[in-house]
């Protein structure tokens, strides 16, 4: 997944689902992608605005997500970076202290820029996220921080980029052998099928 990713946005709800369900009974990892890191960071703009209005419209269309009001608001603000770095550094930094957090964490992240409006480069939406999943904020500012939370999020973006050609994307792995469940948006009735299938083909 990636933090500037609406699709992922649009599917958080249906992966959520997924995690609430087999929670305990298979282990789920985060990788953010680096959709808009480096060369690819961006500043909003009117014509960015309105193409995306247009996108906004048909995500809602098909997932029944919605875009709030204050991401509305904020669209077409200049001073915004849509850099991907900044909150997939958070994502892995609390996948380094609290993974089993790490899930929630992230669609609190994409909550916050497409339904609050929030800049994702502040730190304090990071405070307040650690606030509600009760993440202890001195020890994830302390990896957030740190050159080994950079690192691996550089190793993050790779990995995905190797494995993912479109996001979200969801991958079951198992014994070394990856089978990808779905690619860009999948409702929760059909990600379930695909998994049930492949787990009962392993047993």
């Amino acid at each position: 997944m990636d933090p500037h990713c609406k699709w992922c946005y649009g599917t958080s709800d249906a992966i959520q689902q997924l995690y609430d369900t087999l929670e305990g009974k298979l282990q789920f990892e985060v990788v953010p992608a680096g959709m808009l890191a480096g060369d690819f960071a961006q500043v909003q703009s009117p014509v960015y605005a309105f193409a995306h209005r247009k996108l906004d419209a048909s995500i809602t269309k098909e997932t029944g997500k919605e875009f709030g009001k204050g991401y509305s608001k904020t669209l077409e603000n200049k001073e915004i970076m849509l850099d991907s770095m900044v909150p997939s550094r958070a994502i892995m930094a609390c996948r380094a202290i609290a993974p089993q957090r790490a899930l929630q964490f992230a669609h609190y992240v994409l909550h916050a820029r497409f339904y609050d409006g929030k800049d994702l480069n502040e730190q304090t939406v990071y405070l307040e996220i650690c606030e509600k999943l009760g993440i202890d904020k001195e020890q994830f500012f302390l990896h957030f921080s740190s050159p080994e939370i950079e690192e691996n999020t550089r190793q993050a973006f790779l990995y995905a980029d190797k494995y993912a050609e479109h996001y979200p994307t969801l991958i079951y792995e198992e014994d070394g052998e990856m089978d990808i469940l779905t690619e860009g948006y999948s409702p929760y009735s059909l990600i379930e099928l695909r998994l049930s299938k492949l787990l009962k083909r392993n047993r």
